[in-house]
């Protein structure tokens, strides 16, 4: 009896064994999920509260999951937003993040937040909202490490979702890490132009000549020309080698110069 009953003992330690395989290792630790590598966002408000108003699912796995997918949540806004203002506030609203079941073989995951923004007289001035989904085909059995692997996929569409979004549509609340606005001033601002013109190039141009670089070199002065008011002493016809000739003036012959034919021929009769 004492035979059957150790073999009982080993029976059942044999069976916890393949039962712990089987969920992933249950005693197996994962890294707490962390952020603080991704750059911060910084926003013109003096405070940033994080409220959790996910509604409980009976059947959610998130509870199984090494870390609950709200906890995660909570951590990225903790780590990413930062509060860098004088005045207003920010609400960071978790309204859903859960693990469940899809069929035999699959998880389903879903993450919705919402981001309140609220300036000193804590009227309402803006607002973002980012929202993503994920599936993961987990075979026969659901284990911790795939739970886990489900939660890091999520958080990094979160990441990147809620980041555009709050570029996109709260860039005016931005700022750097010293509190100065990213939008009219600060690390955006660059001296431009007049209207319709370029901004001014910050390589170094080549010199451009100056006026009185250009003074300085010598001209050429060519001389007008004149018509002579006589003819030239040399050329009285014009100067040699001119095709033009000038036009000749028919005078006639002066008084005397004609003669009359010869009178000592002899005549014929």
């Amino acid at each position: 009896m004492r035979v059957r009953y150790w073999t009982g003992l080993g029976a059942l330690a044999l069976f916890l064994g393949v039962a712990a395989c089987s969920d992933g290792n249950a005693d197996q630790t994962f890294p707490p999920l962390d952020y603080s590598y991704l750059s911060q966002i910084h926003l013109n408000v003096a405070s940033i509260d994080v409220q959790d108003e996910a509604p409980a699912t009976p059947d959610s796995l998130s509870a199984k999951a090494p870390t609950a997918p709200d906890q995660a949540l909570k951590t990225m806004a903790s780590q990413r937003l930062i509060a860098s203002g004088s005045s207003g506030k920010a609400d960071f609203i978790i309204k859903q993040a859960y693990l469940n079941r899809a069929g035999d073989n699959a998880v389903t995951g879903a993450m919705d937040v919402q981001l309140n923004i609220a300036d000193a007289g804590n009227q309402h001035t803006g607002f973002v909202h980012a929202r993503i989904t994920r599936k993961l085909d987990t075979g026969d059995r659901t284990s911790r490490r795939e739970l886990y692997a489900l939660t890091s996929q999520m958080m990094q569409d979160m990441n990147v979702e809620l980041e555009f979004q709050i570029r996109k549509k709260l860039l005016s609340w931005m700022t750097d890490a010293t509190g100065t606005p990213l939008v009219n001033g600060g690390v955006q601002q660059q001296a431009l132009g007049a209207p319709g013109t370029e901004p001014a190039p910050t390589a170094t141009a080549p010199a451009a000549t100056t006026p009185a670089a250009i003074s300085a070199t010598p001209e050429k002065t060519v001389a007008p020309v004149v018509a002579p008011s006589g003819p030239d002493a040399i050329f009285p016809t014009g100067a040699e080698g001119e095709t033009t000739a000038a036009p000749t003036t028919q005078h006639s012959p002066q008084p005397g110069t004609l003669k009359l034919p010869s009178t000592d021929a002899t005549a014929t009769h």
